[in-house]
């Protein structure tokens, strides 16, 4: 009940219909009013002539008469009265226009009419409400085929009280969502599009590479064992190339596509980092490297220890390969005041400043010939994998001097 007293629409039509409702009253008051003061007029002239017409010639019953006209009548007066009218057709069950009292006033047309008439204001109301209502109704239908056509900018009002502010919230959100909705399957269509032609460029290359490698041996029965085993050897090349890619490649397109539900929990990323190194240390001692691991020790990080993990090893793998023979990887883990970081420093040939707002861009290949077969996915999927858990990433750099990979996260309240 306090919810329906509380909406503007019933406010509107309630106070407007009690004051319409006074004012009928007040009208059907006069009026009736009027009707009874005209019918007490005849009436009391019809008693002031039949006193005047009997006293003129019986003076002596004039105390009897009057009596009877103010103070009431004697019930056997009465019936004897009754009588002798009803002989002349002056009963209960004449028409009221035979009576002289009520012959001139219509009272029931009039008040009939009266009641009527009370009536038009009351649907003038209603009028002038349900076209309000209505009103708002119908803009509501405008709105909503304006998102069905795809037009999500069409926004109600939503400020006032009531049922139809509610309503206009409500469909704005809606809107909102829809909009927001539409949006990400655009982003969606666009990221497939651009991933399958990526692929597609990325994969051609090395399929290439094979076919020339099987038709050669196939139509060369004659080969050396050693240049078949050289073109087997490269042919596995090219094959683990494109498993890499394309595993490398679905990491990411999930991670970008949202379909990955991160497991987050505190972690401890000198484990990670420890485990980083036992992996990459056969890679490091190809070319005599070291990686020196500083700070960490009772750093926590709130994060997917399995793709926080991707992410380290993707850097630190990427600052190995541009490193020099016997050079060094630096990862450091530092508290920050309200963040912690992990800083991934090389001493390889560095970045150019041209380049660096492109490194994290999908198949990027820019940074020297350290990587000659590189795809350029890795750090990519690493940006990917950094963001969806919550942080952030960027990198430094000066020609000659080296590359440092930031990773820093928010610190949690554990």
């Amino acid at each position: 009940m306090v919810e329906v007293i509380r909406n503007p629409e019933w406010k509107s039509v309630f106070t407007k219909f009690i004051l319409v409702q006074l004012g009928l009253t007040a009208i059907i008051y006069v009026v009736m009013n009027l009707q009874t003061q005209s019918i007490n007029e005849t009436v009391v002239n019809q008693h002031a002539a039949f006193v005047g017409q009997v006293l003129s010639k019986q003076p002596q019953l004039e105390d009897q008469l009057i009596h009877t006209i103010t103070q009431g009548t004697d019930p056997q007066d009465l019936k004897l009265g009754k009588q002798i009218l009803s002989q002349y057709g002056y009963t209960n069950h004449m028409n009221i226009q035979d009576q002289p009292a009520l012959s001139g006033t219509a009272l029931p047309g009039n008040t009939a009419l009266i009641f009527f008439l009370c009536g038009i204001p009351v649907l003038l109301l209603l009028y002038w409400e349900y076209r309000k209502l209505f009103s708002r109704i119908r803009r509501v239908t405008h709105a909503a085929e304006q998102v069905v056509e795809g037009q999500f900018d069409t926004s109600l009002p939503e400020n006032a009280e009531g049922d139809f502010s509610a309503l206009g919230h409500s469909f704005n959100m809606m809107a909102g969502r829809l909009s927001h909705s539409v949006d990400q399957l655009k982003q969606e269509k666009t990221f497939l599009s651009h991933l399958l032609t990526d692929i597609s460029h990325q994969l051609k290359t090395p399929l290439a590479s094979l076919l020339v490698f099987n038709e050669n041996m196939l139509h060369d029965p004659h080969m050396k064992e050693d240049v078949r085993a050289t073109f087997l050897e490269r042919s596995k090349q090219q094959i683990e190339r494109m498993e890499w890619l394309i595993i490398s490649l679905l990491k990411l397109a999930r991670v970008e596509a949202g379909a990955i539900v991160f497991q987050l929990q505190n972690i401890k990323p000198k484990d990670i980092i420890e485990s980083t190194v036992q992996t990459l240390q056969p890679l490091a001692e190809q070319k005599k490297q070291t990686i020196v691991v500083q700070g960490g020790e009772d750093m926590l990080l709130h994060a997917d220890e399995e793709w926080l993990t991707e992410a380290i090893i993707n850097l630190t793998k990427n600052a190995l390969e541009h490193s020099p023979v016997s050079g060094k990887v630096y990862i450091t883990m530092e508290d920050e005041g309200l963040f912690h970081s992990i800083t991934i420093r090389d001493e390889g040939e560095g970045i150019g400043p041209e380049q660096i707002p492109h490194v994290f861009t999908r198949f990027y290949l820019g940074r020297s010939n350290a990587k000659p077969h590189s795809t350029g996915v890795g750090l990519s999927l690493t940006k990917s994998i950094i963001e969806g858990l919550g942080g952030t990433i960027s990198v430094s750099s000066e020609p000659g001097e080296g590359a440092e990979f930031r990773i820093t996260f928010m610190k949690t309240v554990y």
